[in-house]
C-alpha cells in the first residue's frame, strides 16, 4: 500500500506541515522499533523534522487517494496544507506535532539518527541520483494507535 498510494507524514507544532511518502522502512534497528523516513533536503518537511526531531505517519482509514495526490503537488513553503486539503489537525499524543483526524492508524516517531546521502557508499553503479537524493530520518516509534 505504501508504494502504490502513499501515506501522510505530519510534522511540526508551531509550523505544522503534511507531506506524502511512498517510501520508507518499518522494522528493528539498533534494538529499537523504527521507521526510516526519506526526505529530500529541498522539502519544507525536511526543515521541520530536522528542527523538531519528530514526525508522525498517518495511515488513511478511507480512500484518500485524491488528497494524497494533491498533497504531492503543493508546497508547505507556499500554503497551509491542512487548510488547502481540508484536513483536520489533532494534537499528537507523544510528540510535538499534529496528526490527521481523518486517518485511522497513527505512528508517532522521535528521530534518533539521520543518514545523509553523502554518507552512503553505493556498491551498485547508479544506485541513486545524487541530485535527487534523500536524507534518511531514523525515527524510533514512540506511540502507535488507532485514531
Amino acid at each position: 500500500k505504501l508504494q502504490s498510494t502513499g501515506v501522510f507524514v505530519t510534522c511540526g507544532k508551531s509550523t505544522p506541515n503534511i507531506m506524502v511518502t511512498h517510501l520508507g522502512t518499518l522494522g528493528r534497528l539498533w534494538g529499537r522499533s523504527v521507521f526510516m523516513l526519506p526526505i529530500r533536503s529541498s522539502k519544507y518537511s525536511y526543515q521541520i523534522v530536522t528542527q523538531t526531531k519528530s514526525f508522525a505517519l498517518n495511515v488513511p482509514a478511507r480512500d484518500m487517494r485524491t488528497e494524497i495526490a494533491l498533497c504531492d503537488t503543493i508546497s508547505g513553503f507556499k500554503c497551509n496544507k491542512f487548510e488547502t486539503l481540508g484536513l483536520h489537525p489533532k494534537r499528537a499524543k507523544s510528540i510535538e506535532a499534529y496528526i490527521l483526524g481523518e486517518c485511522g492508524l497513527i505512528v508517532e516517531c522521535n528521530v534518533i539518527a539521520t543518514i545523509p546521502p553523502e554518507s552512503v557508499t553505493p556498491l551498485v553503479p547508479s544506485l541513486f541520483d545524487t541530485a535527487r537524493a534523500h536524507t534518511l530520518f531514523v525515527g524510533e516509534i514512540a506511540n502507535a494507535y488507532k485514531n
